[in-house]
């Protein structure tokens, strides 16, 4: 039976507190202007958590959004908090080959990295690596993914994607960091930092010891 293929299309997570602005939502709705394929769910509970990866896994799009409150530790969903090793074993069979974001304050780090691509095989993980404003979320997302549907109409690649984020990055100042497996070699990562004004630096990091499963 020949396997579907994944195809472009954002699919959006989210779960903030309720003062919080919506940044996710926001995306989703620019996104439909943009006539941009993309699927938003906000959920108030790990058991929601789950289902909206299960749905993320059926609908084959290539892209996964997370817009949560975040830490090294893992994510909070309605105040509960899911801790790094629970988001692996979440993610079983559901980010293979995929590409996952997270609006979130830190969320581009080391170990949110380690559990989706060397336990789960996604191709990369993409995020800032400081407390992020919502206000450029809100400019930053849009922008960035308004680019990468133009270039992805036949396939993204690590050059154009690190081109379109070190545009974005230059023009709302929030810093990148860029997390890319690498063949054959699962304890490592490639990661690539993008600065504001300044030149684009990648080196091979381990993973993360305590939540990589060999």
């Amino acid at each position: 039976m020949r396997k579907k293929r994944s195809k472009y299309g954002v699919f959006i997570i989210e779960s903030l507190r309720k003062d919080d602005y919506f940044d996710g939502e926001n995306l989703s709705q620019i996104l439909e202007l943009s006539i941009i394929d993309n699927v938003y769910r906000e959920v108030y509970s790990k058991e929601d958590f789950e289902r909206a990866l299960e749905e993320f896994q059926e609908s084959k799009f290539r892209y996964l959004h997370f817009s949560c409150h975040a830490d090294f530790e893992g994510f909070e969903i309605n105040g509960d908090e899911i801790t790094n090793l629970e988001i692996s074993e979440m993610l079983k069979g559901k980010v293979k080959d995929k590409r996952v974001f997270l609006s979130a304050c830190k969320g581009g780090n080391r170990n949110i990295a380690t559990v989706a691509i060397a336990n789960n095989d996604a191709r990369s993980v993409i995020g800032t690596p400081i407390d992020l404003h919502f206000d450029k979320a809100a400019l930053f997302w849009p922008a960035f993914y308004h680019v990468i549907n133009m270039a992805d109409k036949s396939k993204m690649n690590k050059r154009n994607l690190s081109h379109t984020l070190k545009k974005c990055v230059d023009l709302f100042h929030i810093p990148i960091n860029y997390y890319h497996r690498i063949n054959g070699k699962r304890k490592y990562l490639r990661r690539y930092k993008f600065r504001t004004g300044a030149s684009t630096t990648n080196k091979r990091i381990t993973v993360a010891n305590k939540l990589y499963n060999t």
